[in-house]
């Protein structure tokens, strides 16, 4: 049926009720922009651990890392600040409606570094310089695979509490207690939500794209925040990807995608540059430049530890699957030389606070330097590698839950330390439409299932 016949139809049969009339309060209610939105934009905590966040300074230091000037949009930021202060809440709505237009048309500033670097965005130039697979080992992925589950969901729940903190902070305040559980250990995070619906879209199809993927996260994600956020709100008024990565997303180079593609390395074990692909297709649904390639470093370090038991040879290996003379090639490998070079992890925490003063706690870069010098310095060494990683701080969880996800996978689910792994009780918790309540060993099932689909897919 055509549209204009259904709706012609309709009108033919519509006859008005005299009893009752209809009312505009459900749809007022809906809100255009709600108030609670706009409050959360200037001023919210961060669920787990309560640490102060303002996105919308967020974006405005997102675009000035990518080389654009954003003076008006800063002028903007300090009216809107006097209008929080003073609870004005609906006169914030237009202001910060007028950041995310001025901060889209921001100029650019030829004189940022960030423009010296290559930024390509096809995934033909992308991985133009990467290896290419050999044949698959054989390798008993099984237990692997759980332990990468267990390794990632312990990492991010016993992170969550820390998230958002520096490290010297963290370190006065929780003492000997940082880097495990405080209190019981909550497996309700955000990061495996989009794991989850890119496990269902590789089950559903044959052939896979981002739009089967970005589908996925229309039916089974209700929320999400920063990029995730944009890029659903784009997904919504039907702009699909590569789009809706960086149409009106200051945030497309934060962490988002580094953080959820440990998954493209679990379904290709020991298949780096295939597992690299299945990353790309993910993280341009809500990323795009240097975000996608952090997409990709996590997923290409997941599938090494497959075949890799040296999580240093591991670290240097992942340089040859990140695009050449870009700028997240330069900062890994410019951390990996300053772990060369120094004996204390502190004294790195320094220099990558100092290097990362003017980005965000969610940015991709102080981030990907955190998962580096924590494995680095870890050395394999479960404990201790957590006890590094939550006292760099930054976005704790996002961290802990990639280097344990490449520890948990290395090691395998049954040298994992029993400490991290009976109190999480074998349950997932999340908020993935149908996937509300999820047995761990089930997901590592499912995700084993996956692997001999890859062979296959397109």
């Amino acid at each position: 049926m055509k549209a204009w016949e259904y709706e012609a139809q309709m009108r033919v049969n519509a006859e008005p009720s005299l009893d009752e009339k209809g009312s505009w309060t459900e749809s007022i209610d809906l809100g255009i922009f709600p108030r609670k939105l706009v409050e959360l934009f200037w001023k919210s905590r961060v669920p787990g651990s309560k640490a102060p966040e303002c996105l919308v300074a967020g974006a405005i230091q997102s675009v000035e890392n990518m080389g654009r000037d954003v003076q008006k949009a800063e002028s903007l930021f300090e009216d809107g600040l006097q209008l929080l202060h003073h609870g004005h809440i609906d006169q914030l709505k237009p202001i910060t409606s007028l950041i995310f237009k001025n901060l889209r048309e921001a100029p650019i500033d030829k004189d940022h570094p960030y423009h010296k670097y290559n930024r390509p965005l096809d995934w033909e130039t992308i991985s133009k310089d990467f290896p290419e697979d050999q044949t698959r080992q054989k390798v008993y992925f099984h237990d692997k695979i759980l332990g990468g589950w267990l390794g990632q969901i312990a990492g991010a729940s016993m992170g969550t509490r820390f998230e958002g903190y520096r490290g010297e902070v963290l370190e006065k305040s929780f003492g000997n207690d940082l880097g495990y559980y405080i209190g019981t250990p909550d497996t309700y995070n955000d990061d495996i939500t989009y794991e989850i619906a890119f496990l269902q879209a590789l089950k559903e199809n044959d052939v896979l794209t981002s739009d089967k993927i970005a589908l996925k996260w229309l039916e089974l994600i209700p929320f999400g925040w920063s990029a995730e956020y944009i890029a659903l709100e784009n997904l919504k008024m039907g702009i699909f990807p590569p789009e809706s990565g960086w149409f009106n997303n200051p945030f497309q180079e934060w962490i988002g995608a580094q953080m959820r593609c440990m998954v493209h390395g679990l379904v290709c074990p020991g298949q780096p540059r295939k597992a690299a692909y299945l990353a790309y297709l993910d993280s341009c649904i809500s990323h795009s430049g240097n975000g996608v390639y952090g997409g990709i470093h996590s997923a290409v370090m997941t599938s090494l530890a497959f075949v890799q038991d040296n999580v240093r040879k591991l670290v240097e290996e992942s340089i040859k699957y990140v695009p050449k003379n870009t700028e997240f090639e330069h900062i890994l490998i410019d951390i990996i030389e300053k772990c060369k070079k120094n004996n204390s992890w502190r004294y790195v925490r320094s220099l990558i606070e100092e290097n990362f003063k003017k980005y965000n706690w969610i940015h991709l870069y102080p981030n990907l330097c955190c998962v580096i010098t924590s494995l680095w310095y870890g050395e394999g060494d479960f404990d201790e590698t957590m006890r590094i990683v939550s006292a760099l701080g930054y976005d704790v969880d996002c961290n802990a839950g990639e280097v344990g996800t490449i520890l948990g996978v290395m090691k395998g689910a049954r040298e994992l330390p029993d400490r991290w792994i009976s109190p999480l009780g074998d349950v997932l918790y999340t908020y993935v439409n149908g996937f509300e309540k999820v047995r761990i060993t089930d997901l590592a099932q499912f995700t084993a299932e996956m692997v001999s689909k890859i062979d296959i897919i397109q």
